[in-house]
């Protein structure tokens, strides 16, 4: 690693908590390093004729597989616009595939995001002027209230960052949603690892380092601790592989 990179490393783990970081076209940040940078991927989509999300399905899994998620999620979960939600929390939404769908589904009064990389942030803001954006440090929801979401969801995201991030942000998930409300992220769990990924991983291992693995008996177990317990999992196409869908509701 260059002399210069290893300064803009530095400085930008001071920056972290303040929401900022120095950037050149894409983000260097070690912990949102293998996201797609968003004026690239702006400009392939429209290249290629098609919406950021339409573009971002083709390139990391397969057509039609985002509103398949938050169709699996809602079905699990129980929640639809006629269940008045008022308050939805959504960590790393990136281009906002999700958050489109959610917010058109459910109409909740209020939406929350976290989200680290600033060019997508930018991109974002000019899409979802109604989004409540949050201060992200990258492993908490620190200035979300104790039990005030309804919803609380994450996509594409815990399968990339180390293990024990993705456990602070479950343990964050927990502490934020009310009773009665859902927690719901994909994961690549043990039971997605089957023959083909192993397969795909083996023959383009620097392909599949940018994962994460996740226990999936541990991650119940650990949800149920915290009083969430599993309604519904569905497996999600992830480029080399899938990932699993696991929606909780609280009691």
């Amino acid at each position: 690693m260059s002399v210069r990179n290893r300064v803009q490393l530095a400085v930008n783990r001071a920056l972290r908590p303040f929401g900022v970081q120095l950037v050149r076209g894409f983000t260097t940040d070690p912990l949102i390093s293998p996201f797609l940078p968003a004026r690239r991927t702006i400009r392939r989509a429209a290249d290629a004729g098609l919406s950021v999300g339409d573009y971002l399905d083709n390139y990391s899994s397969e057509p039609g597989a985002t509103a398949e998620t938050v169709d699996a999620m809602l079905s699990a979960s129980g929640l639809s616009a006629a269940a008045e939600v008022r308050r939805i929390l959504e960590i790393g939404p990136g281009s906002g595939r999700y958050t489109t769908r959610v917010k058109s589904a459910l109409r909740p009064q209020v939406y929350e995001v976290y989200e680290t990389a600033p060019d997508w942030v930018q991109y974002l803001r000019g899409e979802f002027p109604d989004l409540v954006f949050q201060p992200a440090d990258g492993h908490t929801l620190a200035p979300t209230g104790s039990s005030t979401v309804d919803l609380v969801h994450a996509h594409k995201l815990l399968c990339y960052i180390p293990f024990v991030t993705a456990v602070c942000y479950l343990d964050e998930m927990a502490r934020v949603v009310r009773p009665g409300g859902t927690v719901a992220f994909d994961l690549i769990t043990d039971a997605c690892m089957d023959l083909q990924m192993t397969k795909v991983w083996l023959a383009e291992p620097v392909h599949g380092a940018i994962y994460s693995v996740a226990p999936r008996d541990w991650v119940l177990q650990f949800m149920a601790q915290r009083d969430l317990h599993l309604a519904g999992s569905h497996f999600v196409p992830l480029s080399g592989g899938r990932t699993e869908l696991l929606v909780f509701n609280r009691r």
